[in-house]
């Protein structure tokens, strides 16, 4: 559902209505670490994970191109800060690039 940016009420109120009608999962998206932790804190046995939609992935890759952020590093942070926040899974275009970083490790 597109909800307002500010309202984290409704995001939880939508995710319960879900839960009631049988969601098996839920996925937030755009991958907002608040409303994941708020989330996965009010529903613990159901799976919730987050989308990293375009527009962030863009927006890293463009900051990246202009030389003020290291790819590597903020790519992993903020996977690992969305890991932290509750995701158990994390849908990203960034998926490749994650594997092929953390293999090298």
């Amino acid at each position: 559902y597109q909800m307002h940016i500010a309202n984290s009420s409704e995001a939880e109120l939508e995710a319960e209505l879900d839960i009631d009608q049988g969601a098996d999962m839920l996925i937030v998206k755009p991958a907002y670490a608040d409303i994941l932790y708020r989330l996965t804190n009010k529903f613990p046995s159901t799976p919730i994970g987050v989308y990293h939609v375009s527009g962030e992935y863009a927006m890293i890759k463009a900051a990246v191109m202009q030389g003020w952020l290291d790819e590597e590093q903020v790519v992993l942070e903020t996977m690992l800060g969305l890991k932290r926040a509750g995701a158990r899974f994390i849908i990203t275009y960034y998926a490749d690039f994650i594997i092929k970083h953390l293999s090298v490790r």
